[in-house]
Formats: C-alpha cells, sequence, structure tokens
C-alpha cells in the first residue's frame, strides 16, 4: 500500500533530470560559442600581425641604401597591408603610425550557433598588430 509521501515524490527524479540536461545544454551551447568567438579573435589577429607584416616591408629605398636606416614607404605600407587584408577577406584598415611603424586594425563577427537562442546572433572579434621597421647587422639592431 502506497503512503501519501511516496505520492508526493512520485515524477520529481523525472523534474530533476529535465533540469539537469538543460542546464547542461545550456553549458554546453555557452561553451562553444564562447570557443568561437575565441577563435575568432584569434584569426583576428593573425590577419593583422601577417598584414602588419607585409606593410612593414615596403621601406623607402632611397633612405635605405643611402645608410640613413630604414623607413616606411606610407603609401606603399599602407596599400600592401590593406591588398593583404583584402585578399584574406578581412575587414580592417592599415595605417603607417610612424616612419618606422605600420599598424594593422581588424573587425570581424562570429555568428553564435546557441546564443542566438537569447538574442545574441553574433560577436564582433577585433585583432589590432603593429610591425616596426628595423635595421640588424648581424642579428644586432642598429
Amino acid at each position: 500500500m502506497e503512503t501519501f509521501g511516496e505520492r508526493a515524490e512520485r515524477g520529481s527524479v523525472g523534474v530533476f533530470v529535465i533540469v539537469i540536461a538543460t542546464s547542461f545544454l545550456i553549458m554546453v551551447g555557452l561553451a562553444v560559442d564562447v570557443a568561437g568567438h575565441l577563435h575568432a579573435m584569434q584569426e583576428a589577429r593573425a590577419v593583422a600581425r601577417e598584414a602588419a607584416r607585409v606593410g612593414g616591408q615596403q621601406v623607402q629605398m632611397a633612405t635605405g641604401v643611402r645608410g640613413q636606416g630604414a623607413r616606411a614607404d606610407p603609401a606603399r605600407a599602407a596599400a600592401a597591408a590593406q591588398t593583404y587584408l583584402d585578399t584574406a577577406g578581412a575587414l580592417g584598415s592599415a595605417t603607417v603610425a610612424g616612419p618606422t611603424s605600420i599598424r594593422v586594425e581588424v573587425t570581424s563577427t562570429y555568428p553564435t550557433l546557441f546564443l542566438g537562442v537569447v538574442g545574441v546572433g553574433a560577436l564582433t572579434a577585433t585583432g589590432t598588430a603593429e610591425a616596426r621597421i628595423t635595421r640588424s647587422v648581424e642579428g644586432v639592431e642598429q
């Protein structure tokens, strides 16, 4: 014969399992979207670094040949970095920050997989890099 206490607890395990399963799915979804956003930020930084490196290779030949040090050719450096960004399919900008420095900023979006359920359809990922032009002789910066 069933007692009142046994009838009151009937189905409580089912509710518990539903709550735990829902919580687990939310945590997994959050982990997937956070990991995807981190990957998108790493990718943006990597593209920015490479674009800055390409821009940093565009130097003024006249000053370099005369031994006056390596200086960026502003127009060519910015154009080369921007071309790299365009080829990589990245949105960003490249500027010559000084006579020996090229700065690149990249912005991308990560379309969320699970956070869209709560209204977050995309997350912004940005990356910034700066290349410095140096002159070195036998590994020593001059």
